[in-house]
């Protein structure tokens, strides 16, 4: 009888606790895991339909001496990606601090609408800059990028919301910095378009 009323009280406890039928009840639901993967994946062909079939000639088109051509577009997107992927282990590395959520203004869908890329500058890795040999070396990285994205939002059970880091984009969850980093490449794709869309672009 005392064993019995015993076990009661603890799966009493344990129901009360949120801890009953879950093994890690800080990893990513399952809907967070799909509008990542979601906005991986399509921000990852926005840049790749963007740049398909590109020439040299194109590839290196500048506007003027001041502006940059798609190719520079290109390696400074991956490069600065490949910087906070680095970034973002190394916060994971850290212990999680919940009570630092609190310092995050801004949800998901705030975030991503207020377009802010400042990205990749919360501490000396700001200074770190990656050498591409040519736009087609980055972008194989960038398909290896966001493939190892897509595979650890898919089957991490690590705490990415309780490992919060301050940006130029303010505070934010590791989950967030993955999502500001895909609608940033998204963001990168619409000035590709753009300037493939000038009356002075290259035909071919």
């Amino acid at each position: 009888m005392i064993k019995r009323t015993t076990g009661r009280l603890l799966l009493g406890l344990l129901v009360t606790t949120g801890l009953a039928g879950t093994l890690n009840n800080s990893s990513l639901s399952q809907k967070e895991r799909k509008q990542a993967i979601t906005l991986i994946k399509s921000s990852r062909s926005e840049v790749l339909n963007a740049v398909n079939g590109l020439s040299p000639r194109q590839m290196n088109y500048k506007t003027s001496s001041k502006d940059q051509s798609i190719g520079e577009l290109i390696m400074d997107m991956v490069s600065t990606e490949q910087i906070c992927s680095a970034e973002i282990k190394i916060i994971m590395d850290q212990p999680a601090k919940s009570e630092q959520r609190l310092k995050i203004a801004l949800t998901d869908d705030q975030l991503l609408v207020n377009n802010n890329y400042a990205l990749c500058k919360t501490g000396s890795m700001a200074e770190i800059k990656i050498s591409w040999k040519d736009p087609a070396e980055a972008l194989k990285k960038f398909i290896v990028l966001r493939n190892n994205f897509i595979k650890y939002i898919r089957t991490s059970t690590e705490d990415l919301r309780n490992h919060v880091a301050s940006t130029p984009a303010g505070w934010i969850d590791c989950y967030q910095y993955y999502l500001l980093l895909a609608d940033r490449s998204r963001y990168f794709a619409e000035k590709i378009n753009k300037i493939r869309s000038l009356p002075s672009f290259p035909k071919k």
